[in-house]
């Protein structure tokens, strides 16, 4: 039988193994949860970071993706616009082609077929008979992926600007204007003024009319310029005298707008060409009402009532209108032409996708030559803003 010293000196071993064991299962609990979280946290870290990096090339191929659509519709506009401006200009070859056609000695010949018959292009030989006539001429053509709007009217169915001023005669200038002012819906109570401006614009002195206004007006103005005290050249001009730039009422259609369409420096008589002119500036210079204007369209455009076709009846005399038209004011017919004059306003609208260009000019056309009198174009041109 073991003593008690025995017992315990065997006990000690014992007891320090089990310590040792117990030892290091609590160390090996207490470690093993500490190095998973770190590896956890650098697993985190690294998808962060990961993410990061994901967004910032997303946002750079956002980036790259939206300027090369930026470029690619900039190109296509220019492409665009190229092409407008292209039409544009080959528009103003048309109307050349078009007032070619009528030095063609069968285009006046009462049996217009045999004229017709000479060539394919049924429109511009319809245009051209329309302009040998007196009248307006418009084709539209459609060339390649785009479209040309062509109008060609002759330039003496406008009124004359300078023949509507007489810087003698004050109540005579007022007495020609006042049907315009009431075409273009001018009040009453701006008329008076408008026209003493208007005469002290092109007088050759520096005084006044009883509403008019000189240089000393016009130097206060920013920027400062002087009264012309000269002849108008350009219908443009209209828009540098005072209450001319001021706008209708309950309209943002300026005066000058309204009445520019109306007139013209270009052309060369005081009469107006009955086969071309249009409503407003019948009832306007002829002061004439709008049903009788109505009937003077009606019988020259013929059974279709449409300008510039094969069945038009322009009016080829003074006898011709008269016996049409026979309740056509007296002097009426004193005032007005029936042909051409050999200037012609060219209009001309060139149209690539929703890019539209335009061209507007004036032309001297005498024995197969044309001459540019006048030239405008760009990108929204409306036929009211052409310098006549």
């Amino acid at each position: 039988m073991k003593s008690d010293d025995t017992m315990e000196s065997d006990a000690g071993p014992s007891f320090a193994r089990a310590l040792r064991r117990a030892s290091a299962k609590l160390c090996s609990s207490l470690c093993a949860p500490r190095s998973t979280l770190d590896a956890q946290r650098a697993s985190g870290s690294a998808l962060i970071v990961v993410l990061w990096v994901i967004g910032l090339l997303s946002m750079f191929v956002m980036a790259f993706a939206f300027d090369m659509h930026v470029e690619a519709r900039i190109t296509s506009s220019w492409r665009k616009k190229l092409k407008a401006e292209y039409l544009a200009k080959a528009g103003i070859e048309l109307a050349r082609m078009m007032l070619f056609e009528t030095a063609d000695p069968d285009i006046n010949n009462p049996d217009i077929s045999l004229y017709l018959a000479k060539g394919s292009d049924e429109k511009v030989r319809g245009a051209a008979i329309s302009i040998a006539r007196g009248g307006v001429a418009e084709v539209t053509r459609e060339l390649g992926a785009g479209t040309v709007d062509v109008t060609v009217r002759p330039e003496n169915a406008r009124i004359s600007l300078k023949d509507i001023i007489d810087v003698n005669d004050r109540e005579k200038t007022y007495t020609m204007w006042e049907p315009l002012f009431e075409s273009a819906g001018v009040s009453f109570e701006k008329r008076d003024a408008l026209v003493d401006c208007l005469l002290d614009w092109v007088d050759q002195d520096e005084m006044t009319h009883l509403n008019g206004v000189e240089s000393e007006y016009y130097e206060s103005l920013d920027p400062p310029y002087q009264s012309k005290n000269a002849p108008l050249d350009t219908v443009d001009e209209l828009a540098l005298i005072k209450g001319f730039d001021e706008k209708l009422s309950e309209s943002e259609v300026s005066i000058y707008q309204a009445l520019s369409g109306f007139l013209t420096t270009y052309a060369t008589d005081q009469n107006i060409n009955i086969n071309a002119v249009d409503h407003n500036t019948m009832m306007g210079f002829l002061n004439i009402d709008a049903a009788l204007a109505d009937e003077i369209i009606a019988q020259r455009q013929g059974p279709d009532l449409k300008d510039g076709t094969d069945d038009d009846m322009p009016f080829k005399s003074r006898a011709d209108l008269l016996g049409r038209v026979p309740a056509l004011p007296p002097g009426v017919a004193d005032r007005i032409s029936f042909i051409a004059k050999g200037r012609f306003s060219i209009l001309v609208r060139g149209k690539a996708g929703d890019i539209e260009h335009a061209v507007a000019c004036v032309v001297q056309y005498d024995n197969k030559n044309m001459t540019i009198l006048h030239w405008t174009e760009g990108d929204a041109l409306q036929e009211n803003l052409i310098s006549h």
